[in-house]
């Protein structure tokens, strides 16, 4: 399979999709917190900031793009404050173009245009756009040159690039302060807060609906393990899950499991691929307006897989606030990097 199909199908599945809330920005705590980070109040976002501070008197737009669009949540909040005349949105994923295309038709926007593209290909048009955003959706381009090229040459004059996006290093190789700081807030946590949901332990144990010590594909993925010098680590990791799951116990998150770069790659190539590259090489090409450091370099991974517990009382909101408290502390101290930014950029001069 190529790596665009593989991409492609991995998205299909919609691995965000589910009924447990497994990640960090799941929690209404955290949409929060990113809310106030993003315009400054909990009941705005970046949508609205870039609304009321960036584009404010120039709205609708004529014509926007959509980068990466996924499911269509970004497009349809820009339709609902009216922000647009036409919107074109493309994605990898015809699983997710198709649902966007769906919710967009019933809430009866006619004026958001869906195609699948690979947006590492794309062929924009000079000076077509008003605006051209991308969420979460940049660190998946591999060819950032080609891309940013593109979007600077398609903007109207004027024209603005936002991106709320993922910035951390590539493959999720993050440097040692980083990976001590989250393994030391999940040592932090009592064991009831670092419990495993239901579905992400069955996930993890079952094979054929078996509990098995290599289930189908982990064989492949011990080998990765084995290359990257994390072997050992990844069969303790097992034993524990298999030696709680018999013992009828619930199943607790231990370490971090922080991924290795072969074990990112096996799942999506196309998962944080340049990510490290994408302020510079933004640079190259825009004018920075905007940038606000989102956080989420200790809360992305901490919570994967946990998060859920964390709304059961108020002692899990409370340790919320600490983890909060700390990762803003680190960052603002320079201990270590925001993952995550919110960037408004306008094409260079010279870009054309």
């Amino acid at each position: 399979m190529s790596e665009p199909s593989q991409t492609a199908r991995h998205w299909d599945s919609d691995p965000w999709n589910t009924a447990d809330i497994l990640f960090w920005t799941q929690l209404p705590a955290v949409q929060r917190r990113q809310a106030v980070k993003e315009s400054g109040r909990v009941d705005g976002n970046w949508v609205t900031h870039t609304l009321q501070t960036h584009l404010a008197g120039h709205l609708p737009l004529g014509r926007c793009l959509s980068l990466g669009c996924g499911r269509g949540r970004v497009e349809r909040q820009w339709a609902e404050q009216q922000a647009f005349l036409a919107c074109d949105a493309y994605d990898i994923s015809p699983a997710s173009i198709a649902d966007a295309a769906q919710e967009a038709s019933r809430a009866g926007y006619d004026h958001i245009h869906y195609a699948v593209a690979d947006i590492n290909q794309i062929d924009l048009p000079p000076a077509w756009y008003d605006a051209v955003w991308a969420a979460g959706a940049v660190h998946h381009f591999d060819r950032l040159e080609h891309v940013f090229a593109q979007v600077a040459q398609a903007l109207k004059p004027g024209g603005l690039f936002i991106l709320n996006e993922y910035v951390g290093p590539s493959r999720f190789q993050f440097p040692p302060a980083q990976r001590q700081a989250i393994q030391a807030c999940l040592d932090l946590l009592p064991p009831a807060y670092r419990q495993l949901s239901a579905q992400v332990a069955q996930a993890r144990l079952s094979g054929g609906g078996k509990q098995h010590l290599l289930p189908p594909g982990l064989h492949r993925r011990l080998l990765d393990k084995w290359r990257d010098g994390d072997l050992l680590a990844a069969v303790g990791r097992r034993l524990r899950l298999l030696r709680a799951a018999r013992a009828g116990v619930a199943l607790e998150k231990s370490t971090a499991n922080l991924p290795t770069a072969r074990s990112v790659i096996a799942v999506d190539p196309s998962e944080a691929v340049r990510s490290a590259e994408i302020v510079p090489l933004l640079r190259q090409h825009f004018d920075i307006l905007e940038y606000k450091p989102l956080g989420g370099t200790i809360l992305q991974f901490l919570l994967a897989d946990i998060a859920g517990n964390f709304q059961q009382d108020e002692t899990g909101a409370r340790l919320l606030e600490m983890l909060f408290a700390i990762e803003d502390a680190l960052i603002d101290a320079g201990h270590i990097e925001s993952d995550f930014a919110y960037i408004v950029a306008a094409p260079k001069a010279s870009a054309g």
